[in-house]
């Protein structure tokens, strides 16, 4: 049976092989083992639907980035009823980190994340969010098991989205280390859609300052924390060019991020167009209204409504508070 991979930058029908042919429901890989090298990475990302990479941070960029993480989560807690919804027991969810520092951008635009996520994406791949994650003690069930492109067609077989978890924390199958079905982004259509016994699911230990990546495919879920040790994490969520982001950046993105952004990162955000999409038509914009060539644009001053009447295009900026 054929299948697909990229080919260059096109997503086209390869040569079957070993490591691309259907497996059949419920058959399952094993969780492969941890690596430092990219390729074997890549590998394993095609075999299993997963891999996880060690040491792609320092312990000082892990310790930095967790304190950052603990001071942002505790300011937010702070907001009350205005905090983010996501806060169930032992568990902090902090959205749209995208504007709350720049140790957090700065796994975005990390090689190893353009290696990684390339490999299943292709180059032109966009950021669809960055979140954290806390966990503060023991509980007793695990996560349902869901995959990140659920609301994506089951019948769509390639992956369009990916998602790196980076460990601030070690993942340990004790302390409710995420568990995955490696092997299961390779199963038909008609099994992607509701979720597998989770009894197939295996435990993935990650050491802290190494990254856990998952084809958006693969069922997978938070595990049960028997010690209570705290777990944290940054997900940096990632789809194709062509799928709407988990994050609204248009909208929500600061100005000033924007501003100070490198080209790399102003294209992940989806400040770029990908053939006649992302396009903005307005005065001061030099992207035509119709164009296959993909690249950077500049937000025009004024969008042009009717009879030739002019609108300020709003943007947000972290000047503004309530």
């Amino acid at each position: 049976m054929g299948c697909f991979g990229f080919l260059g930058n096109t997503w086209c029908p390869v040569i079957p092989d070993t490591k691309h042919t259907l497996l059949q429901y419920p058959e399952t890989n094993s969780v492969p083992p941890i690596t430092r090298d990219l390729e074997s990475a890549c590998r394993h990302l095609y075999e299993t639907g997963m891999c996880v990479v060690a040491d792609v941070l320092t312990p000082e960029q892990t310790k930095a980035i967790g304190e950052k993480l603990e001071e942002q989560a505790a300011s937010e807690r702070a907001l009350g009823d205005l905090a983010p919804k996501g806060m169930v027991g032992c568990k902090q969810y902090v959205p749209n980190m995208v504007n709350k520092g720049k140790s957090f951008l700065d796994l975005v635009e990390k090689e190893e994340t353009d290696h990684l996520v390339g490999c299943l994406l292709g180059d032109n791949f966009l950021l669809s969010s960055v979140n954290g994650h806390i966990y503060t003690g023991a509980n007793s069930e695990p996560e349902l098991l869901h995959r990140d492109q659920g609301q994506v067609p089951a019948s769509i077989s390639m992956p369009v989205v990916c998602n790196l978890l980076w460990a601030l924390d070690d993942f340990t199958p004790e302390g409710g280390g995420t568990l995955v079905v490696p092997g299961s982004h390779r199963w038909e259509w008609q099994h992607q859609i509701r979720p597998p016994d989770m009894d197939i699911a295996e435990p993935v230990t990650v050491p802290a300052g190494g990254v856990l990546v998952l084809d958006g495919r693969v069922w997978h879920a938070g595990g049960v924390n028997k010690t209570g040790s705290k777990r944290r994490s940054i997900a940096t969520f990632f789809c194709a060019p062509w799928i709407r982001q988990q994050e609204n950046a248009a909208l929500s993105c600061f100005q000033e991020v924007l501003d100070e952004a490198s080209p790399k990162l102003r294209a992940r955000l989806g400040m770029h167009t990908y053939g006649t999409m992302g396009t903005v038509g307005g005065t001061g914009s030099e992207v035509p209204g119709a164009t296959l060539i993909s690249g950077e644009f500049s937000f025009p001053k004024y969008i042009i409504g009717e009879s030739g009447s002019l609108h300020p295009l709003p943007r947000v900026s972290r000047q503004t508070q309530i």
